[in-house]
């Protein structure tokens, strides 16, 4: 997922680096007088601690719920959870005094395309090296 959103980034001229976007927005918090640059640890923790916590929801649904694991439902988790990553990402900058500006409608699509790319990846792993019977 995040090498989907560099790639696009890199393509587009349009930022989409959530690590990056994580960092902006602490930086500008009016509460923080710590300088953070766009490639700091905090925001790269907190993007992957995110990713790690979905990929745990995605292996409690296959373990717990599924009667199968299938690739097309690594995609239509993948976008639910793109959906929720809107959800979530819309609280906080609606929330935030100081937002990045960048085209958050643009960043939006990526995202659910992204998370479409880690609903199939997370499900191909967990079929192939986890789920075995």
């Amino acid at each position: 997922m995040t090498g989907f959103s560099h790639v696009v980034q890199s393509l587009t001229d349009h930022k989409f680096n959530e690590a990056h976007l994580l960092n902006g927005l602490i930086k500008r918090l009016r509460s923080t007088s710590t300088s953070i640059g766009d490639n700091h640890y905090l925001g790269w923790i907190i993007h992957f601690a995110i990713g790690i916590s979905m990929a745990a929801i995605l292996y409690c649904y296959y373990f717990y719920l599924a009667d199968g694991i299938f690739i097309w439902t690594g995609l239509f988790l993948g976008f639910i959870l793109g959906i929720i990553g809107i959800a979530g990402w819309s609280l906080i900058i609606s929330y935030h005094d100081n937002p990045p500006k960048i085209d958050w409608k643009y960043f939006f699509m990526q995202l659910v395309v992204a998370h479409m790319i880690f609903g199939i990846t997370v499900t191909w792993v967990l079929a192939r090296f986890l789920m075995r019977v």
